[in-house]
């Protein structure tokens, strides 16, 4: 997988000479690092600070720090500059898992309710600078190899290779089709985590991960009007996946809300996902023996751990339940809800729905801290999510039970849900059931995406 293109998003004209080059961050500056250990698995990886150069030792770690305004190596290895670049060998050629250059202590999932720390190693370029006292760590890639590590990281290298080429698809199409960069003034443009892209390096590489890339090398989603599709995607629907403008608030070719199950499903009757029938959506006997793509009948909870991405937890999916005290609920919406005099709630209330049920208001009736009575609106899914659990929700599809106390206060909050994720694009459980019962990449794609066609922008 070689590449020496430069990295342009082109737009309208969306054929490209080669294979580009991406770079993704690894460290940001709001991890606040100010020291990360390296490990070269092999001899030959260099280090360049700008002109002078230096060979790591080969499976001896050396620490990265912030030396000012430098990042100064301390080891077996020692050096300083301003920005250092690690480079592997010309013939060094990963193909195994936890192949490259090791990281220790790697954020995974920023902010949600599965954030860790993790050690992964990374192939080709890693660079290192400091912004505002704290370490960043760019991998410069390429887009190839970059995805190899998406798939894996998003969901298993175990998982079959159908449903992974429309993952690497997917991917690729959503990376090259962000209409704005999502963190601009960085030295790179996309992240490795599920703001992004969650991108783990090579540790949950596998043949089946390398032979889906191989067979979809270059193929993107283009939309109606002839651009990259901003292909985003979730890891569970729950049934019926959302429209696009009722996440983000704009529409965005493709992503149109759709029955993700066989034709003629029950669930049918459930679209749109409404007040009046999201009780039975969440809960009716008809969930025994639905065949919705992403429910436990065609990908069975026992299993669902193999095809997994490594920082995922095992849960309920396709239907949960949670429960949230009063001083649970008051912690959480103060810190991550924006309501920061909040004293008491009386009440949650479920405002407007997209076609899928998830929320896209929920109001708060609260006392402040001074006893004013007041009410705050969590608007959009995102927000609700954050604001509603300090661990992150799972979905904003979900009805509200509410038990008070003798004040009239909210005691407890009985959340039963559905879906993990925003539900919009690609339903990452779905497409797995979808290429367990046989569907190729081509058709999970088009099922999920509206309006696109599969093209090779390069070989």
């Amino acid at each position: 997988m070689s590449a020496t293109a430069p990295f342009p998003i082109t737009d309208g004209n969306f054929m490209m000479e080669k294979e580009p080059i991406v770079r993704i961050g690894l460290v940001l500056v709001e991890d606040a690092k100010t020291t990360i250990e390296l490990v070269a698995p092999v001899a030959g990886f260099t280090a360049d600070f700008g002109g002078a150069t230096l060979e790591l030792p080969a499976g001896k770690a050396v620490r990265a720090e912030v030396s000012g305004g430098a990042v100064r190596l301390v080891g077996p290895a020692s050096g300083e500059g301003s920005v250092l670049r690690i480079i592997p060998p010309a013939s060094y050629r990963p193909s195994q898992p936890n192949d490259g250059l090791l990281l220790r202590g790697v954020i995974a999932g920023r902010g949600f309710h599965w954030q860790k720390l993790i050690d992964a190693s990374y192939t080709d370029v890693i660079e290192l600078s400091v912004q505002g006292g704290k370490l960043i760590v760019v991998n410069e890639i390429p887009i190839e190899t970059y995805l190899v590590g998406v798939i894996t990281g998003e969901m298993s290298g175990d998982c079959p290779v159908e449903f992974l080429k429309a993952q690497a698809v997917a991917a690729r199409a959503w990376l090259l089709g962000q209409p704005t960069a999502p963190h601009p003034g960085q030295p790179f443009l996309w992240c490795n985590d599920d703001c992004c892209q969650r991108y783990q390096g090579t540790g949950g590489w596998s043949p089946a991960a390398l032979e889906a890339i191989d067979q979809c090398r270059g193929q993107v989603l283009i939309t109606r009007e002839g651009h990259y599709c901003d292909a985003r995607y979730s890891k569970s629907t729950g049934g019926i996946s959302e429209d696009a403008e009722s996440v983000w608030g704009h529409p965005i070719s493709g992503l149109e809300s759709m029955i993700d199950a066989p034709k003629a499903s029950p669930a049918e009757k459930f679209f749109p996902v409404t007040d009046a029938n999201i009780d039975e959506y969440l809960n009716g006997a008809w969930l025994e023996d639905t065949q919705c793509f992403a429910s436990p009948n065609v990908v069975p909870e026992s299993t669902i751990c193999r095809y997994l991405g490594r920082v995922d937890e095992a849960g309920e999916y396709f239907r949960w339940d949670l429960s949230f005290t009063h001083a649970e609920l008051c912690a959480s919406l103060a810190k991550r809800g924006g309501i920061a005099d909040i004293g008491a709630i009386l009440d949650l209330r479920t405002g407007t729905r997209g076609r899928s049920g998830r929320l896209e208001q929920l109001f708060v009736d609260y006392l402040s801290t001074t006893g004013e009575k007041k009410t705050a609106t969590l608007a959009r899914e995102y927000n609700i999510r954050a604001g509603i659990s300090m661990r992150f929700l799972f979905s904003s599809c979900f009805t509200l039970r509410l038990d008070h106390d003798a004040n009239g206060h909210v005691a407890t909050a009985h959340l039963r849900g559905g879906g993990w994720g925003h539900g919009a694009g690609l339903c990452q459980i779905g497409a797995l059931g979808r290429a367990i019962k046989g569907q190729d990449c081509e058709t999970i794609l088009l099922a999920y995406y509206a309006g696109t066609t599969l093209e090779r922008i390069y070989d």
